[in-house]
Formats: C-alpha cells, sequence, structure tokens
C-alpha cells in the first residue's frame, strides 16, 4: 500500500514509532516496481558482472577461414581465434540516500517523504539511462571503441590489419530521410569480419531523440518513395524498423541505427560490480530517526566495438 494513502492529516497525537514498519514496506514497493520497468537502452547493451574495480575485456573473433582441401590422411588444418582490441572499464561506486525524521512525521509532511521514498530507486534508473546514452552522445567526439576510434568514425581497423578499416559512420551528417536511411542499410550490408569474409547485418531499431520522430515515422509508414516521379514501392527492409524515442540522447539532430543481433553479441557493454542495492539507516545516538535508507551501486559502460551501430550526426 503507498503511503500516500496511509498518511492523512488527522486529529490527536501521532504514534510516530509505529510509522517505521509502514515506511519501510512502502519504499520496498517501490523499489519492486521501479525493478520491473524496462530501461530504455539497456536493449542496446550487453552485460557482464564483475568484483573488480578496473576490468578489460577483449574480443575474441572468429578467424576460421573456408575450409581447405583436406584428404583424410592429411593433418587437419588448425586455426586459433584471432584476439581483438582490449577495452578498460573502470567501476565507480555511487551512494545516495534520504531519512524520514519524527519532526517530518508530526508536521505531517506526507508528500516530501512519499518524495524521498520514490525519489530513491528513481535515481538508480535515471543514472542507468544516463550511461546507456552516454555512448550515443560522445561516440562522434570524445568515447572510443577498443580499437582506439571513435565509436561512430570512417577509420575503424578490423583485428586483422591487412583488411584495412571499415565505416559506421557516413563522411557528413544528414537528416533522417529514405536516402540517409538507406545508406545505413546498406553499411550493415557490407559489414565483415575479422577474416574479411562478408558478415552482414539487418537493421532494427532507429534510436534517436523524440523531435526526430515525425521524420523517423514519416520513412517507417511510407509505402513509396518520396518526390519520385515512377512512384517507386519503397522496399520491405525500408520501414522494418521499431522507432525507439532516445530521451537521454541531448543531440536533436543525431540518429543511430542498431542491428538486429544477440544480447551477448553487441558492442556495448554494461558493467556491474555493484547492482543497486539498498540498506537501512540507523543511528542509534539520534532516537528520533524514524528510517532511512541508502542506495549503493557500482558500473561503467563502454564500447568494444561499434560493428552493431551506425550513427549519423545529422544535418547541421
Amino acid at each position: 500500500m503507498a503511503a500516500t494513502k496511509i498518511y492523512q492529516p488527522q486529529r490527536g497525537i501521532i504514534d510516530w514509532r509505529s510509522y517505521k514498519d509502514v515506511y519501510d514496506k512502502s519504499f520496498d514497493v517501490m523499489r519492486l516496481k521501479k525493478d520491473k520497468v524496462p530501461r530504455e537502452g539497456a536493449q542496446f547493451y550487453s552485460v557482464e558482472d564483475t568484483n573488480l574495480e578496473t576490468l578489460k575485456i577483449g574480443e575474441v573473433t572468429n578467424s576460421m577461414q573456408v575450409p581447405l582441401r583436406n584428404n583424410d590422411a592429411d593433418a587437419i588444418p588448425l586455426v586459433a581465434p584471432l584476439e581483438g582490441y582490449n577495452k578498460t572499464f573502470t567501476n565507480y561506486q555511487r551512494r545516495l540516500g534520504f531519512i524520514v525524521t519524527r519532526q517530518a512525521i508530526e508536521a505531517q509532511k506526507t508528500r516530501m517523504i512519499t518524495s524521498m521514498i520514490t525519489g530513491l530507486p528513481n535515481s538508480a534508473a535515471k543514472l542507468e539511462e544516463m550511461l546507456y546514452a552516454s555512448l550515443f552522445n560522445g561516440g562522434f567526439a570524445s568515447d572510443t571503441t577498443g580499437d582506439g576510434s571513435y565509436i561512430f568514425a570512417t577509420d575503424h581497423y578490423y583485428e586483422d590489419p591487412q583488411y584495412g578499416t571499415w565505416s559506421n559512420t557516413p563522411a557528413s551528417g544528414s537528416s533522417f530521410t529514405t536516402e540517409s536511411y538507406n545508406e545505413a542499410w546498406l553499411s550493415f550490408q557490407l559489414r565483415k569480419g575479422s577474416s574479411g569474409t562478408p558478415e552482414p547485418k539487418n537493421p532494427k531499431y532507429v534510436y534517436a531523440n523524440p523531435t526526430m520522430a515525425e521524420a523517423i515515422m514519416k520513412v517507417k509508414g511510407s509505402s513509396q518513395y518520396p518526390q519520385n516521379s515512377l512512384n517507386a514501392k519503397m522496399p520491405a527492409y525500408m520501414n522494418a524498423f521499431e522507432y525507439v524515442p532516445g530521451h537521454w540522447i541531448t543531440d536533436t539532430n543525431a540518429w543511430f541505427v542498431i542491428a538486429d543481433d544477440e544480447q551477448s553479441e553487441k558492442g556495448f557493454v554494461m558493467v556491474w560490480q555493484t547492482r543497486p542495492e539498498y540498506e537501512s539507516i540507523s543511528n542509534s545516538m539520534n532516537p528520533d530517526l524514524v528510517m532511512g535508507k541508502r542506495l549503493r551501486m557500482s558500473c561503467s559502460v563502454g564500447a568494444v566495438n561499434g560493428r552493431s551501430y551506425y550513427g549519423n550526426g545529422g544535418a547541421s
């Protein structure tokens, strides 16, 4: 039962000591509700758990070549996996808390107390969303992948340098149109593996600030190419994506496409050292402290690679 339905203005003496259990129960209910809410950006990340403050994650790619001609009497050709670039993750601990005092209960500051009870789990969820969006927000000019290039760049190196470089962003940004989305689709179709063989991917999500929703949905909802005198039909792949509003994406011009890969194959990684945990705050020297809760969590995000992603900086 939520606190807002319990604490109503009343006459007489308030038995403030009995309120602790009610507040604790209300907090636990709010925490469970918040844990069940899907994270907006979590679907674009794989997850690693560790007990280390600093963790280095490296790629191990499939370096198998096309099977060679080989008879039963010959030695079987053996190929070792090709180790890719490493990315270092540094986890930072974060804490926050609140207390409810006897004075607050006697003053019947119900809305303030309820705000703290709901606000602490919300703060953890907000931090997660900020971290999820940070690689998209900083991917053009600050955050890098394991190969040292920016996440969205034209000069990513293959694990085997003999195959040169590859790109997951256009040479110049543009608004979201049928032409620019087709360029993103083609970029995924031309992706190659570490051994230089084709490994095409299919776009699944378009991720952008809600201010771009109209332009994106015009493409997704169109059955024909716009401004085409031949009334050419749009191919199915052009509107097969799902639009995900990025409320934490700060650039109102940039847009991103994410491939239909298994979660474990995605190059964006959330590393958890301590998932959000809550403990009671108590102080034997302060009998007027009715209850308190503290949040503790430790995590980091980073991009091991950008193969599952495409970023367009948008029209300037």
